[in-house]
């Protein structure tokens, strides 16, 4: 790893070293029992944590514990379903601790944009959540940590490869061609969260066991306060801090360590499976025959293997006499389960909080770094199903091939249209990338002196990003002859990307209780800067012919003036306005300003007279709420130039690349070309109607809330096709249609059992989501629709469209005859659909998702699982659908393997768009169970240690015939199988 990579781990050695010099105490043993108030019962299991540190101790089987702490510590006790309570040690050597129950879990204080607020004083759709400890399964990336934990926010991995994340969808995608993805927020910094080179998932340079919280913002009026950006929903992700407690510092060290496998294999045929095919499928062609090899290769074990993985965390939190502290540093080791594939991982991150002028004034700095090193691959997963098992890995002609097998014809030439031995395209390729990351920010909070009730914050923010890559193929490189150039010659890439995003904001708070009355009164400035630069340079080794070679240096602003009143009446009428103005450089003068208001109404129903004798009732609050927000994030489209979706409201011209200049003579010349663009392009605008209530019964014990919302997005900011000779271009980004989401959501929270040694709870969420366009172009043309998803059948070749009154990501195929039997008709297909009799259908979108999670303390031991479902999502199996009988023998010198499926039920010629390839792939998964077992105290020592076993990706459950029924686009090619893995982990405190 080179020198430069570490710099900003120098800052945080220096200062943890700064840190660590803490004033030192003696310590006293303090020996108490934790009691339930009124019945007096002792309470099992209970947590007894030194405030400001992670040491601490669970009480016995009679509800007693010791613990050795300072003087002057405060014990934070805590169990589920009871008050957390701060008992101040003074000296005292023995403590009675009664702990009350928690009759409502409202007093919570939650994150929201700019500010927190009461959970009980929220008047949007927002939901909080801290990730279990206990029952969390493997966690690489922070998407991992959402999946199935709320409702109405739909968690999709993109494949099994190591450090992958996950596509988030908060109620629906908001638009076609700019971004889906929601606004993510770490610590006050709102994260660049768009693509980069050489990451395929920008968010895994944050550690998950730094987050302390996620708070999601789903509805209009929780969200319009970030404006510009909230469309698709926020969520905020507020890491670990220290607190103010006990100066002896405490230290967390937690490790796993785990085996991978490839749970599910494509079944293909054998070596003397295929050999007894072709000789019946062409049994008068004796030399098609007698072409066969006599080796039996399994392919796919070929490039699979046992991958083993390791992580180790550890951080020390604790507090001088007015900073309290938190310093953590990561190590992630991740092997993928096919060979040369991998992941490494090394972060770091400082965390102050101090305080000065009597609590005047706060500080927060958080600063956090990430080095990444991967291991890529060419996904070789498509050659290992279709090469011929007939056919040795190696081969002992040295001609071609660096030593694998190669297809040649009868002069020694490699055929081009040949396929690729899978194992060669792992071993001769070298594809790796190193990306450094380091964000943060120092943001001030100034209680007026003389006026306390009024608030000046300050937040500077920035994210620096740098990644460097590269993809080393050899001459003569089987891969080489087929891809590439198809000439043999290999390929030296390399390419370096640089992205800077700085944000400054300011705003003032001002809160204040009259009577029965309370207001409180927020406005502010925002600022931000996003510059990106990139640049790619693509050879042959001798460096005789440059495939690409060019270079991008975009930059755009956002500008933003915001404000938010709170209005409470009696404390139980809730009222809520918030309004955004924001300006867009990626939009013309004219254009550049957009306004985005909110309101919301919410109702404490419990607290009214003719409800305040329900005992069984602990909530009941009605919410209402309206607002817009907008999207200016112009995703980079077809045929577009190193700026596109930065400056498409202006004229500009592009160079050519290096291997597109125009020749004169012996000379090739740069040639510079007018880009299309629209003069008026303008903000996309989401407006979210949301019903809610909030509920809960027998002193919290079960709670959860139901939510309807309707989305409308207007002025899409679509592509689509031009007439020849109207524009520049025939593909352009403008703001033509409009789409809507309709849908419910239920979660709820139950404590079913709560006894002395035992405590059982359960939470479900459950979401019903309905996407429809609803104008797609000027014309509403019931034929028009635009092409998209595209499948392994041909270049061009889709089997999707966006079209009105069908969701998007439509399918669009044949519809298959059969036979009495129930037998395809090979060939015939219905008549009276649109271009070539295709027919619109069902969509890969589900129509309801689930997520179900449980954990069992008993006694020292935990038992729990997470697990999802998703309902009418509908997948098209490409894998299948590319490929037919005849294509075992292409007569071209080349044999290709088949499923068995097409062997015994498939078609004799491709039929690329047959629905009879597209199936209900409705699952549920069982994502991770874990056990784990504490020990409160080893030996003599002050070390306590949590033990934990896991199985991730456990068993599914589904009619789908593929490899895995979830897939975000709903085509199955290529894919990447999520690994079964099997984990054990330790977790000490000191």
């Amino acid at each position: 790893m080179e020198k430069k990579d570490f710099l900003f781990f120098l800052f945080i050695l220096i200062g943890m070293s700064g840190i660590s010099t803490v004033y030192a105490q003696d310590l006293i043993q303090v020996q108490g029992s934790v009691l339930e108030k009124g019945t007096r019962e002792p309470v099992l299991g209970a947590n007894i944590l030194i405030k400001g540190t992670a040491t601490g101790t669970a009480t016995d089987f009679d509800g007693n514990f010791h613990l050795q702490v300072a003087p002057d510590a405060i014990l934070v006790v805590s169990y589920i379903g009871f008050n957390t309570l701060e008992v101040p040690v003074n000296n005292q050597s023995q403590l009675m601790i009664e702990l009350a129950e928690d009759s409502e879990l409202l007093d919570e204080v939650i994150v929201i944009g700019y500010g927190r607020v009461k959970k009980s004083d929220a008047t949007g759709s927002v939901l909080a959540i801290k990730p279990d400890e206990m029952n969390k399964g493997n966690q690489v990336t922070a998407q991992q940590a959402l999946q199935g934990k709320a409702a109405g926010v739909l968690v999709t991995s993109a494949s099994g490869q190591p450090g992958e994340g996950g596509t988030i969808r908060i109620r629906g995608g908001s638009s076609l061609s700019a971004s889906n993805d929601p606004l993510i927020i770490i610590d006050g910094v709102a994260m660049d969260n768009t693509s980069t080179a050489g990451a395929n998932n920008i968010l895994r340079s944050l550690n998950p066991n730094d987050i302390e919280s996620f708070t999601i913002l789903k509805d209009a009026s929780s969200t319009a306060i970030y404006g510009s950006r909230a469309s698709n929903g926020v969520i905020i992700i507020t890491t670990k801090k220290g607190t103010m407690g006990s100066l002896k510092p405490s230290v967390n060290y937690n490790n796993n360590f785990s085996i991978s496998y490839n749970p599910k294999k494509y079944e293909v045929l054998s070596g003397d499976e295929f050999r007894a095919f072709v000789k019946e499928r062409y049994a008068a062609q004796e030399e098609t025959i007698n072409g066969l090899g006599t080796a039996s290769t399994d392919w796919q074990k070929e490039i699979f293997r046992a991958a083993f993985s390791h992580e180790h965390n550890v951080s020390v939190m604790g507090a001088t006499s007015f900073t309290p502290y938190r310093v953590s540093a990561s190590y992630t080791n991740q092997q993928g389960i096919i060979k040369e594939n991998g992941y490494q991982r090394l972060t770091g991150g400082i965390a102050l909080t101090p305080q000065f002028f009597q609590n005047h004034l706060s500080l927060n700095v958080n600063l956090k770094g990430s080095h990444e090193k991967n291991d890529f691959i060419d996904n070789p997963i498509g050659s290992a199903l279709s090469f011929d098992p007939t056919r040795p890995v190696y081969s002992d002609d040295s001609s071609h091939g660096l030593g694998y097998f190669i297809w040649t014809n009868s002069a020694g030439t490699p055929v081009s249209t040949a396929g690729t031995n899978p194992v060669a395209m792992l071993m001769l390729r070298d594809d790796g990338s190193k990306v450094n990351r380091f964000f943060g920010n120092i943001q001030g909070d100034y209680k007026v002196h003389g006026l306390e009730d009024l608030r000046l914050n300050v937040n500077y923010g920035f994210d620096l990003l740098e990644s460097n890559g590269h993809v080393y193929i050899p001459d003569d490189a089987p891969q080489t002859w087929t891809g590439v150039g198809n000439d043999g010659q290999g390929l030296n890439r390399q390419y370096t990307q640089k992205k800077r995003t700085t944000q400054l904001e300011m705003y003032a708070n001002y809160n204040k209780e009259f009577g029965i009355h309370g207001l409180d009164i927020m406005g502010g400035y925002s600022w931000q800067h996003f510059w990106n630069s990139y640049e790619n340079h693509e050879t042959n080794l001798t460096g005789d012919k440059v495939y690409q070679s060019f270079f991008r240096n975009p930059e755009y602003y956002l500008i933003s003036f915001f404000g938010r009143v709170n209005y409470t009446l009696n404390s139980k009428y809730l009222f809520t306005a918030t309004v955004r103005d924001d300006g867009s450089s990626r939009f013309s003068k004219d254009n550049r300003w957009g306004l985005f208001p909110s309101a919301a109404f919410a109702w404490k129903m419990n607290e009214e007279n003719f409800l305040n004798q329900a005992d069984f009732l602990s909530d009941l609050k009605l919410r209402v709420s309206y607002g817009k927000t907008g999207q200016q994030d112009i995703t980079q489209h077809a045929n577009s130039t190193n700026v596109s979706g930065y400056y498409d409201y202006m004229p500009i011209y592009s160079f050519s690349e290096e291997n597109a200049k125009y020749q004169l003579g012996n000379n090739y010349y740069t040639t510079i070309r007018p880009d299309g663009y629209d003069p008026n392009l303008k903000w996309e605008t989401t407006t979210t109607y949301n019903i809610g209530v909030d509920y809960g019964f027998m002193n919290g014990r079960i709670y959860g809330s139901v939510d309807a919302y309707i989305r409308k997005t207007d002025d899409l900011l679509n592509q689509i096709t031009f007439p020849a000779g109207s524009n520049l271009t025939d593909l352009l980004i403008t703001n033509i249609g409009s789409l809507e989401n309709k849908g419910i959501e239920f979660a709820v929270t139950a404590v079913p059992v709560r006894k002395k040694d035992l405590t059982w709870d359960v939470n479900f969420n459950l979401t019903y989501n309905k996407g429809k366009i609803t104008k797609l172009n000027i014309v509403d043309d019931p034929t028009y629709k635009v092409d998209v998803g595209s499948i392994s059948g041909g270049i061009g070749s889709t089997a999707q469209v966006h079209t009105v009154g069908y969701a998007p990501f439509t399918f669009f195929l044949k519809k298959q005859v059969y036979d009495s039997k129930g037998n395809p008709i090979e060939g015939e297909y219905e008549e009276g659909g649109i271009d070539n009799d295709r027919f619109y259908g069902k969509n890969p979108a589900p129509d309801v998702f689930m997520g179900l999670s449980s954990k069992v303390n008993y006694k020292r031991w935990t038992f729990g699982f997470n697990s999802h479902a998703n309902i009418g999502n509908y997948v098209f199996n490409n894998v299948k659908s590319s490929q037919s009988r005849e294509g075992v023998f292409g007569g071209n010198v080349s044999y290709g393997n088949i499923l068995k499926f097409t062997r015994d039920k498939g078609f004799d010629s491709n039929q690329y768009w047959s629905d009879y390839f597209l199936s209900n792939a409705s699952f549920f998964k069982m994502d991770n169970i874990s056990v784990g077992y504490s020990i409160p105290k080893l030996g003599n020592t002050d070390i306590s240690l949590r033990i934990t076993a896991s199985c991730e990706n456990v068993f599914t459950i589904t009619g789908y015939d593929g490899l895995d029924p979830e897939i975000e686009n709903g085509i199955d090619k290529n894919l990447y199988s999520r690994p079964r893995t099997f984990m054990i982990g330790f977790n000490f405190n000191l």
